[in-house]
């Protein structure tokens, strides 16, 4: 190297930075040494000692920037080294393999790997002892290695407290590496973050935030991380901009990233119903979705990706988890491989992260979100167990899915999906329910578009009660006790006809798609739910209006009503049938059930829910049972001869709505409540079932004895109510909820000493 190329180099450090020549194999080079300050340090005794592979010169150092001499705890400590060396794929570590060995003050050796992105070569390890660091960077292409010079920087006190961890002390939560829990608030923000998106999360006490590696990010990245766009083997610029981007905004307002890594969509090709994009992954070169998990081609490109998502993004306390996949149900090679593979697959990616990650970010992985997606393989094996819940957002639904996953698997629970509608009392009661029966985080609203005012102000509420709270102390759950109250039963609308989106046509149905093969939609007109149906096959031809909910009881109703209208120009013969979705399940009337519609008149559907006649419906005789897990309705209009210029119908609904019988009643539980039994501290919350919760009462069992103060709180507000005092009796606490004009209260209980 000649005078004018070092001092070329000299100008690409920082000032106050040291650099050093050295001979590795007979060949000069200057090797890294920076982050020092103009005093020499020296060579220890104790230098870090990388040994040589083959003996042989590799490439060439030039030249190494860092970002400062002295960071703060659990910040980013950035190398960016610039190296002469031979590759034709700077993403692949097989042909340049750039590495460091961190020296902690305590004498820990942290072994980091480097990575390209797309236009620099790049090192990021964040300290977790104060004091001063030592390290030295190796690189290994075809040519052989070479091991650079010490470097020193030195770690200050800073207000991070590292990254998310789970707690070694209450296997139900997390914490940060210096031992703070961490109680994950948060939605899903899977694309289109925004600066000010994420100030509104923060300032209603949000901290989590789920984020897709996927290909609907217009705001930046709107590629996979490993695309057909950047090939093989080789990783998108766009996208890992973006996520580095996204990493500084959420470590500028210490909030956290659950980083999903393969969404569904990425992994289907062919499994109707759901999102396809497999032909935009990078892998779809190798072969198809259906063999994702069991292909070994593939195994060894994904350890690459693995390897290089950990080195670019695993320094930063902002990636809050890795999310291996979201909805493996949801993918080919689940629908159509083996499941017994692809839940190998799952435990292979995991150990991978729990080898390879320095850092120890917990691992989480989900199935779809309906009742029979249970994934006791994943619950077992990741760190956190993670369901998502599409099935039934009440609060009964989400206890029992809680306490069903708490008793098998010990571990911190998330509810990474659930939601997905504006509602804030739904959405209200779903944080409270979380919270009171030992979830690991508030459930992951699908998404943050759904939030409006009133759920930010929910959040907040939430938020500001947890901060009241020592969460490093072991609790175990509880359902509190109450007497049982007579609720009158009235007839209940099952739609406002506000919301459209609850309605759907289901395209398998041909009468549902006009005469170019579009699919009809539903839309609102005066108080009905209008839509168009074309029977025009030639002979028989069906169509079907379908409304989905959440899990609802309908067991106390003899009757399902609704008012149908068609208004169509030919002759032909149509029919209704109703159809129900018990446990989500389609099951249709059978003749029995069928009533002519008349063109240009409205139709009474007069459905018996309780003691229908036998054969009345198709599948299975609706039981009790069945009403008490509802999850939807539909309508089927067919007609056994249609015509082949048959002109389209025109079909409304209104009025549906479950008709009680006169002076029936229903004997329920006068609250519902759950507490986190501690020995030192308590917190649970109380949600009545009918009016206001002011006065109504609930006990605790196996409390133990002495006497205990209540700090009441307005879960709607955060505000704090009164306090009162009670005295157990042969081990039962009894709870008296003070007067607030609201359905439900929190409550922290603290025993006397």
């Amino acid at each position: 190297m000649n005078d004018n190329q070092t001092e070329r180099s000299k100008a690409m450090l920082p000032p106050r930075k040291i650099i050093w020549l050295a001979t590795v194999g007979g060949a000069c080079l200057i090797a890294v040494l920076v982050a020092v300050l103009a005093n020499d340090h020296g060579k220890s005794e104790s230098a870090i000692k990388l040994e040589d592979p083959d003996g042989k010169a590799g490439p060439s150092i030039v030249a190494t920037a860092v970002n400062a001499d002295k960071v703060g705890l659990y910040e980013k400590f950035e190398l960016t080294p610039e190296l002469k060396a031979r590759y034709d794929n700077p993403y692949d570590p097989e042909q340049l393999d750039l590495r460091a060995v961190f020296l902690s003050p305590k004498g820990k050796e942290w072994h980091i790997n480097g990575f390209y992105d797309g236009e620099s070569w790049r090192i990021r390890f964040a300290p977790s002892e104060l004091g001063e660091w030592r390290y030295r960077l190796q690189a290994t292409d075809k040519t052989g290695t070479t091991t650079g010079e010490e470097g020193v920087f030195e770690a200050a006190a800073s207000d991070r407290h590292g990254w998310v961890q789970v707690s070694d002390r209450n296997k139900r939560f997390l914490k940060q590496a210096d031992g703070t829990p961490f109680y994950g608030v948060g939605a899903a923000y899977p694309w289109g973050v925004t600066e000010s998106g994420l100030d509104k999360l923060k300032s209603a006490g949000g901290n989590l935030i789920t984020y897709w590696n996927g290909n609907y990010d217009s705001a930046g990245g709107s590629k996979q991380l490993e695309s057909t766009a950047s090939g093989i083997g080789r990783y998108d610029t766009d996208k890992g901009q973006r996520v580095d981007e996204l990493v500084g905004m959420l470590e500028s307002r210490n909030m956290k990233m659950n980083f999903v890594i393969w969404p569904h969509d990425s992994l289907t090709d062919k499994l109707e119903g759901w999102p396809a994009t497999w032909t935009k992954n990078a892998y779809s070169t190798l072969g198809e979705a259906k063999d994702f998990y069991k292909d070994e081609k593939m195994w060894k490109y994904q350890e690459k990706l693995y390897r290089y998502i950990i080195a670019r993004w695993g320094y930063s306390e902002a990636i809050g988890s890795w999310n291996l996949i979201t909805e493996m149900s949801g993918t080919d090679g689940w629908a159509f491989g083996d499941k017994q593979v692809a839940n190998a697959w799952l435990t292979k990616v995991h150990d991978y992260f729990r080898a390879n990650d320095p850092y120890g970010h917990p691992t989480a992985g989900s199935k779809a979100g309906n009742e029979n997606d249970y994934w006791a393989h994943a619950y077992r094996t990741l760190d956190i167990a993670d369901r998502e819940n599409y099935y039934d957002l009440t609060v009964s639904g989400y206890a029992e899915d809680i306490a069903r996953r708490w008793q098998p698997f010990e571990k911190p629970l998330f509810i990474g999906e659930t939601g997905n509608i504006t509602d804030a009392t739904t959405y209200h009661q779903a944080l409270w329910t979380g919270l009171s029966n030992g979830l690991a985080a508030t459930p992951i609203w699908w998404d943050i578009t759904k939030l409006d005012e009133d759920m930010y102000m929910m959040m907040s509420s939430l938020a500001q009660f947890v901060g009241k709270l020592d969460l490093s102390e072991i609790r175990a759950p509880a359902k509190l006790k109450s007497g049982t109250v007579s609720i009158s039963l009235k007839d209940r609308p099952v739609e406002d006809g506000k919301d459209i989106a609850d309605w759907s046509q289901p395209n398998w149905a041909d009468a549902n798609k006009d005469e170019k093969g579009n699919d009809y939609s539903a839309q609102l007109e005066d108080g009905s739910i209008r839509t168009s149906m074309l029977f025009r096959s030639g002979a028989f031809s069906q169509g079907a209006l379908t409304q989905f909910f959440q899990k609802q009881d309908w067991s106390g109703y003899p009757r399902l009503l609704a008012e149908v209208y068609i208004e169509q120009a030919g002759s032909e013969e149509i029919k209704l049938r109703p159809v129900l979705f018990p446990n989500g399940n389609w099951d249709e009337g059978n003749d029995a059930s069928d009533v002519k519609l008349v063109s240009g008149q409205w139709t009474t559907m007069d459905v018996p829910l309780l003691d229908a006649p036998e054969g009345y419906w198709r599948n299975n005789e609706i039981k009790r049972s069945d009403l008490q897990n509802m999850m939807g309705f539909g309508l089927k209009l067919w007609t056994g001869a249609s015509a082949k210029d048959a002109k389209p119908v025109t079909v409304k609904v209104r009025n549906v709505r479950l008709a009680a019988d006169p002076g029936s009643t229903v004997a329920v539980e006068e609250i519902q409540g759950w507490i986190m039994k501690g020995d030192k501290t308590s917190y649970g919350w109380l949600l009545a079932n009918e009016d206001e919760i002011s006065g109504k009462k609930a006990t605790v069992d196996n409390f133990g004895e002495g006497k205990a103060t209540i700090s009441w709180y307005d879960p709607w507000s955060g505000t704090p109510l009164e306090e009162t005092t009670a005295d157990s009796d042969k081990g039962a606490l009894a709870l008296t909820a003070p007067t607030l004009a609201r359905p439900d209260i929190a409550f922290i209980i603290r025993r006397s000493t």
